[in-house]
């Protein structure tokens, strides 16, 4: 190993590499916390990705010295954070988030978010490390984050609407527009997203990581970065002499067993009892109305079921108006719900005949998880990070998008009770051994250190 002798001849960002490895070794470094900046550039949506880190905030704030810097943070978001110990960097009023053609031609949102972190106030003394997660404005911080400070970016999906067109197509498959214009419209915005994720893998003690192997294989698609397909979840990079990494690894989702029970509490019971519309025989989708959630597909392969669909997640109102009117077309009756509370939606979800998913290359799949944490089947499309969640477990099935006849076996099966019961055991089982908070809290220690 070099010793503080050895570095001399190093450059900059190479002696600040080395000088923080050695000091890591040393006994009186051993016993602090981590010190750590977590930042989202909006919580607005509150999605799997929100809910994922809010929880993992929850469970090692007595374990690490915790930040959230934010430019949009909800009271439904903040709410979830339980009372944990986190020192909460804001702007004084929610950031606006320019919206149009024109913004999005010019990327506007972009450089506004950049202008908008730069006048917020960050104790960067206070923090040795940061864990960005991927979302629009969040990339844009990494400018004013000190040298000496190691950076983690969890890309969970290179944006989307940048790199494939799945998100401009409607809850039918239809273009919004043609692919050309979108592209041309998009052409600013990748190129800055592109530059900023080269600025941070040139960047000493940074790391880049997906969600599931599938995105690491994305992330390689999109940015170059090399993978390693045999990395187990939460391992470091490789890295040059300079400390930069040579590799995106992943660092997988997890779930909160106390949002998660296996049996319902008397929360969930009076909760669900107040729900309307909950019908008799039904599967439950959840993910807002669209083409990239694959809606409209799991509302075709239940025709002649005799189920329901459920779906929760919100989306446009027209957009809700035309699964409606699409599913009275094919005899399918669809029950959009409002925002649910947890105990509600897992209520919702334990007493639905499977969670189902046409989504398209799901970058990994948290729906399932959370749906065998509770004992429901997980009946999904065999593609993207789903094969992740679902390929090591029998809980459910991975099936072909097209193959009518055995989605409808599908349902059958998940109607049967000793089979069921099989599957639910099996899930949670797997859940409680691969997706607990500590797997991920630790995973993100392992990227940070190393």
């Amino acid at each position: 190993m070099k010793t503080e002798h050895d570095l001399r001849g190093m450059g900059i960002f190479e002696r600040v590499w080395m000088l923080q490895n050695i000091m890591a070794k040393k006994g009186d470094e051993e016993s602090k916390p981590l010190r750590l900046l977590m930042v989202r550039g909006s919580f607005a949506t509150l999605g799997g990705a929100e809910r994922d880190m809010l929880q993992v905030m929850r469970g090692a704030a007595t374990r690490w010295s915790l930040g959230l810097a934010t430019l949009e943070l909800t009271a439904d978001a903040e709410a979830l954070l339980e009372g944990a110990p986190v020192e909460i960097h804001q702007p004084a009023t929610a950031h606006e988030w320019a919206t149009g053609a024109v913004s999005e031609l010019t990327a506007q949102a972009s450089r506004d978010a950049q202008k908008a972190w730069g006048k917020l106030e960050i104790p960067w003394s206070n923090y040795d490390a940061v864990h960005l997660t991927v979302c629009k404005g969040t990339l844009e911080i990494l400018p004013h984050i000190p040298a000496r400070i190691s950076v983690h970016y969890h890309c969970l999906e290179p944006p989307r609407w940048l790199y494939e067109d799945v998100l401009h197509r409607r809850p039918n498959g239809q273009l919004k527009r043609p692919l050309w214009i979108t592209n041309l419209i998009f052409t600013l915005q990748r190129r800055r997203d592109k530059a900023f994720v080269r600025q941070l893998i040139n960047r000493p003690m940074s790391a880049v990581s997906g969600n599931s192997l599938w995105i690491q294989r994305r992330i390689h698609e999109v940015y170059g970065l090399s993978m390693n397909e045999d990395k187990p979840n939460g391992e470091s990079p490789k890295r040059d002499s300079a400390g930069r990494p040579l590799e995106a690894t992943h660092v997988r989702p997890v779930v909160d067993f106390k949002h998660w029970p296996a049996a319902p509490d008397s929360a969930e019971n009076k909760e669900l009892a107040a729900v309307e519309n909950v019908p008799e025989e039904y599967v439950v989708t959840v993910g807002r109305i669209s083409h990239v959630k694959g809606t409209w597909e799991t509302l075709h392969s239940l025709e002649k079921t005799g189920l329901t669909m459920v779906q929760i997640g919100g989306g446009d109102a027209e957009d809700r108006e035309a699964l409606i009117q699409e599913g009275m077309r094919i005899g399918v009756p669809v029950v959009c719900m409002p925002r649910l509370s947890q105990p509600a939606m897992c209520g919702v979800i334990r007493g639905a005949r499977a969670m189902v998913s046409h989504a398209y290359h799901e970058p990994f799949g948290l729906t399932p998880i959370e749906a065998m944490a509770i004992g429901t089947p997980a009946l999904m499309v065999d593609e993207g990070g789903f094969r992740c969640t679902l390929s090591l477990v029998e809980s459910g099935r991975l099936l072909p998008r097209n193959d009518t006849a055995a989605w409808k076996n599908a349902y059958l099966d998940a109607k049967d009770p000793v089979l069921r019961e099989a599957w639910a055991k099996a899930g949670r089982t797997y859940v409680e051994e691969y997706f607990t908070v500590n797997v991920q809290i630790e995973a993100i220690e392992r990227m940070l250190s190393a």
